[in-house]
């Protein structure tokens, strides 16, 4: 029988070595893991969502898919349509569940400032459809972290397969 498994997103730090040995949670709780994951590059934090269980604060990883960390893109911004399942934001992240249509080729991803008025970031979200045709969704999983922006509160716009949409976080 397949255990119940906690899905979130995490950050995960690797060693000189390029083991993973722990997950970080959004809310800074460390879980050290029953199962380290080796063959990584060395000293990097990886942002992955992690499906695991968890049994005397130790964590069991089942589940480790690359998230995509949203990087600032305002030079470049594209705004080609994505779908959203949902948004949520935790102490250090923005993070987003996408619905893109893609046929498995290369799509690019990002933020763009608009403006910051006060402590308000008005952001739109950076996506380049490419040569990748719009055929099948496919789940994507990104993260904007906080302390890259200046502010308090986020304007956040998707443009969406049905048309602009906003946000205020």
């Amino acid at each position: 029988m397949y255990p119940s498994i906690i899905t979130e997103l995490a950050d995960c730090p690797t060693d000189a070595k390029g083991v993973m040995n722990e997950i970080v949670l959004d809310d800074d709780t460390h879980l050290p893991l029953t199962n380290p994951q080796s063959g990584l590059k060395a000293s990097v934090i990886y942002r992955c969502l992690t499906g695991y269980t968890l049994s005397g604060g130790k964590a069991t990883l089942y589940q480790l898919k690359s998230a995509c960390l949203l990087r600032d893109s305002t030079a470049v911004a594209v705004t080609d349509p994505t779908g959203i399942v949902s948004l949520w934001r935790t102490k250090h992240y923005l993070n987003l569940h996408l619905l893109p249509k893609t046929q498995g080729g290369d799509q690019m991803w990002g933020y763009a400032v608009d403006s910051i008025v006060g402590k308000r970031a008005y952001l739109r979200l950076h996506h380049r459809q490419g040569d990748d045709p719009t055929a099948y969704s496919s789940d994507v999983y990104a993260s904007l972290y906080l302390k890259d922006l200046a502010a308090d509160s986020i304007t956040l716009r998707i443009q969406t397969f049905k048309g602009l949409r906003e946000w205020e976080l």
